[in-house]
């Protein structure tokens, strides 16, 4: 009985010790500081500003970096703090491979975090941002840019890019990934191909791989969505073309009970970057406003 309670007691300074180094180093813009995931997985985390708590969850490709840009964006306004999904930039790849333990990885972020705290989930980012709504009770406020919730199996084209991984043809892997799957326009992947990002998110295709495989079976429930009390604002672009990310905007629409939408006019699945100052200020004014719930259609020219 001495030995769990001593035990008991060292994981409890040691989760206190954790916290308290990660609130720090927000306030003071430290460097990359690790969280450990319920299987041990390192996760990496990068904080700056000063405010209350934002946390940005990356998309598929790519890792934390690709939100750099925005942080000066947010920083008067928040902590903003933007993690490595596992797999990605600094964090570790794990043992095994499951989109729950995704889910726990923001979970295990959010709760390191001081604060209620904000959660901005892009793309994938936004399935695990969603499902660690339902994990914890610190996430104040839900974000979500086009998560690719609905069933579809796009295991074939994992496939190809596997093949193609296997050839050391990793740029034709991602990019058949942006085509096949997320749909974007060849203007958008040049856009992405200039950008410093790019040589990372060729580098990490292989992550890509796996998630491909592990969201083709994810099942979205409706019925689970209505139970969801958090406040979520919806971003989409108009000239999105993926009925899987185009269904999923309407489902989540029908089914959160308190959710609005932003429309941004002119965009597909990467308004940031193009309209970076539209899209951080609809993300603070949702934010930082005091209604609880509102049905709006907001749309934003280009």
């Amino acid at each position: 009985m001495v030995i769990r309670i001593a035990l008991s007691v060292a994981w409890t300074v040691l989760l206190v010790i954790g916290s308290a180094e990660l609130a720090l180093a927000a306030r003071s813009q430290s460097p990359v500081i690790k969280v450990t995931a319920n299987d041990g997985t390192s996760l990496a985390v990068e904080c700056s500003g000063a405010g209350p708590t934002l946390l940005i969850v990356h998309g598929g490709t790519g890792d934390r970096r690709r939100w750099l840009p925005l942080s000066p964006l947010f920083t008067p306004n928040f902590t903003v703090c933007a993690m490595d999904r596992r797999g990605h930039g600094q964090s570790e790849a794990g043992s095994s491979y499951t989109l729950h333990k995704e889910f726990e990885d923001v979970v295990a972020v959010v709760n390191a975090l001081p604060g209620p705290v904000f959660v901005l989930g892009h793309s994938l980012g936004g399935v695990c941002a969603l499902e660690a709504a339902f994990l914890t009770k610190k996430i104040a406020k839900l974000v979500l840019y086009e998560p690719p919730l609905q069933d579809l199996d796009h295991t074939a084209v994992a496939d190809a890019m596997d093949q193609m991984i296997r050839a050391d043809r990793r740029e034709e892997a991602l990019v058949t990934f942006l085509q096949n799957v997320v749909m974007l326009s060849p203007a958008e992947i040049a856009a992405m191909k200039a950008q410093p990002s790019w040589p990372a998110r060729v580098v990490a295709i292989d992550t890509q791989v796996r998630e491909i495989r592990a969201l083709s079976v994810y099942h979205f429930d409706p019925k689970r969505m209505r139970t969801l009390k958090v406040p979520t604002l919806l971003l989409t672009g108009s000239k999105t073309v993926s009925p899987q990310l185009k269904q999923a905007i309407r489902s989540l629409m029908d089914s959160l009970p308190h959710r609005s939408l932003y429309v941004f006019e002119g965009q597909e699945h990467n308004a940031m970057d193009n309209l970076p100052e539209q899209f951080a200020e609809a993300v603070t004014n949702f934010l930082l406003s005091k209604d609880k719930t509102s049905a709006a259609v907001l749309r934003g020219s280009d």
